[in-house]
């Protein structure tokens, strides 16, 4: 059923995606309740036409629903590389959305581009297409490299210094094999700097143990991980909640309500 229910939403994507690949942040796009304007998308929302037609792949092994998307995979990368300059998304958009500490705009979008680049050349060579995956694996190049130049400093540290910049650098793969244990390492930092607790938001935080299981920090991963106070994922727990919050104190502990939803897989 999971197939079918995402492979419906898919045909729902192709028809709401612009026809110069732009993506609205709402799909459906329905009239009077979401953006009446055309759809241009923004990192990590307009994203979902690389990352889910991969995801079903990875899952179904079926490479006809990879072959019926991969123009809107294409379409969507096309797009980015269109408003770029110099090999730099400097996209706006939501970012990552309710992070305790944020992270620059810019900088998280750069990390998308080089994704759903990334995943492009995966399914152009599943599916044969060698032209595109010797173009698109160029562009990445280029995409690595703008993004080490603008945000990264020489010694490894990036300019927005906040968990979720090493958490997407680190599991986007846009760091050179030299300087990726010392990002992690300052991911670790960060984690610690902050009494062991997360402060990611919707971007980063489905990547955060991963990336610390990734780079050795198992112990640390599971301590996040079960931490009962916020910013944490069974802090909503002890307050009652059985689903996923969309901000990580939308109930306060003196029990005054905050102004999300209480139902939102955001952090799942």
């Amino acid at each position: 059923q999971t197939d079918n229910f995402f492979t419906k939403w898919m045909e729902d994507l192709l028809l709401e995606q612009g026809p110069d690949g732009g993506m609205p942040n709402v799909i459906p796009n329905l009239p009077g309740r979401t953006l009446k304007r055309a759809p241009t998308g923004v990192a990590g929302w307009g994203d979902v036409a690389t990352v889910l037609p991969w995801t079903l792949y990875q899952a179904y092994g079926d490479t006809s629903m990879l072959r019926r998307q991969y123009p809107s995979m294409k379409a969507w990368v096309e797009r980015i590389r269109s408003v770029s300059r110099n090999d730099l998304w400097k996209g706006g958009g939501y970012g990552d959305w309710l992070a305790p500490v944020p992270t620059d705009l810019p900088y998280i979008s750069q990390c998308w581009f080089g994704y759903s680049t990334q995943l492009l050349i995966k399914a152009a060579r599943v599916l044969g297409e060698e032209r595109d995956e010797a173009l698109y694996t160029a562009l990445l190049q280029r995409i690595k490299e703008a993004f080490l130049h603008e945000y990264i400093s020489s010694d490894g540290q990036a300019v927005s210094h906040t968990q979720t910049a090493y958490v997407l650098a680190l599991y986007f793969d846009m760091l050179p094999d030299s300087i990726r244990h010392r990002a992690a390492t300052r991911l670790a930092e960060l984690i610690h700097d902050n009494h062991d607790h997360l402060a990611t938001g919707f971007l980063g935080t489905p990547f955060l143990l991963p990336v610390l299981t990734r780079y050795g920090y198992d112990s640390l991963a599971f301590h996040v991980l079960l931490q009962k106070t916020p910013p944490s994922w069974l802090y909503p727990v002890t307050m009652g909640a059985t689903t996923i919050w969309e901000k990580w104190e939308a109930l306060h502990p003196d029990g005054t309500p905050d102004s999300t939803s209480f139902n939102h897989y955001s952090y799942g």
